[in-house]
């Protein structure tokens, strides 16, 4: 009942800020701005976010590699892409990232005994908060670089303590790991394992930055590049600052999968630079186009996957051949 209520409520959150969205605007106008938008631009689009997909993709294939999983850069890739599919049309924002550590716990690891569910967990988290980690970071960095833009002082204040907070988390890591010996949960312990893993090879950990800054730059161009074809004239530096803040906007818990929360993140923050609210929510819609309809591979993948079998099973009948 209380997921049921949940459910509701966000998606009540989602409905009443698309209604207050398209109240603001002139409907003609916004189907104006989305028909004269330039066609090849929107193709590149949709095939350069694609390719981002891949490079995140690697990144979580690095973070899941020393925790034990050494399936093929395909395996991982239709995972991810299953993920994308259950991120975006399941009712929460985590469907993907429990589909994806199903598939992963699934595939298996070298040595079942240490919990392949809790670390194939462990490696969609730690592949989240990187990527959430950075785009932040991004932000903050574009926010302090471009002070001239008109924001309001609490968005700066709020994106460099979430930068700050990230930072200390990671240079807290030894502690936590001190702490979680105390909790005696073997979901804890499997944690706390997966921490030390990663403590003792930060190089994996600098890897997944590296990567990470790879697909926002990418991303962050794309702004660019959609707001060209939309006929709007977003600066560089100002899509530094546009793509990090829609994507924290639009991560906050409270609407069904940042629909409405994102639309209005991109009238709000496009409108500081005068760009029409029309153009603005065409930007924002469009946008949620090229990422669904790139979404949708991973429905196809899933509906042709075969269910996954585990190592272990692998295992026993390559034994009774024997």
């Amino acid at each position: 009942m209380k997921k049921k209520l949940l459910f509701l409520l966000k998606a009540l959150v989602s409905l009443g800020l698309l209604t207050f969205l398209f109240l603001q605007i002139d409907l003609s106008g916004l189907v104006q701005a989305l028909t004269s938008a330039y066609p090849p631009y929107v193709a590149f689009v949709l095939v350069t976010y694609l390719v981002s997909q891949l490079v995140s993709c690697l990144r979580w294939l690095f973070l899941a590699r020393p925790l034990g999983f050494n399936l093929s850069f395909k395996e991982f890739l239709s995972f991810y892409f299953i993920g994308m599919f259950f991120n975006l049309f399941a009712p929460s924002t985590v469907g993907g990232d429990i589909g994806r550590v199903f598939y992963l716990a699934r595939g298996g690891m070298e040595n079942q005994e240490r919990g392949a569910t809790a670390y194939a967990l462990v490696s969609v988290v730690a592949d989240r908060a990187i990527g959430l980690a950075v785009l932040i970071w991004i932000g903050a960095v574009a926010l302090a670089l471009f002070p001239t833009y008109s924001l309001p002082p609490i968005i700066r204040v709020v994106t460099y303590a979430i930068a700050l907070g990230f930072l200390l988390g990671w240079v807290s890591v030894p502690l936590i790991k001190r702490l979680l010996r105390y909790v005696g949960h073997p979901l804890m312990e499997n944690l706390r394992l997966g921490l030390e893993v990663y403590w003792s090879r930060q190089s994996v950990i600098l890897q997944a930055v590296v990567l990470s800054l790879i697909v926002h730059f990418i991303q962050a161009g794309l702004q660019i590049v959609l707001s060209r074809a939309l006929h709007i004239d977003l600066p560089w530096s100002y899509a530094f600052i546009l793509y990090p803040l829609v994507g924290l906007f639009s991560s906050l818990p409270i609407s069904l999968n940042g629909i409405g929360l994102r639309e209005v993140s991109y009238l709000f923050l496009l409108r500081r630079i005068d760009v029409s609210s029309e153009k603005a929510i065409a930007f924002g819609l469009l946008w949620f186009l090229i990422v669904a309809l790139d979404s949708l591979i991973g429905g196809l993948v899933f509906v042709l996957k075969k269910n996954p079998r585990s190592s272990s099973d692998r295992l026993g009948y390559r034994g009774q051949v024997k």
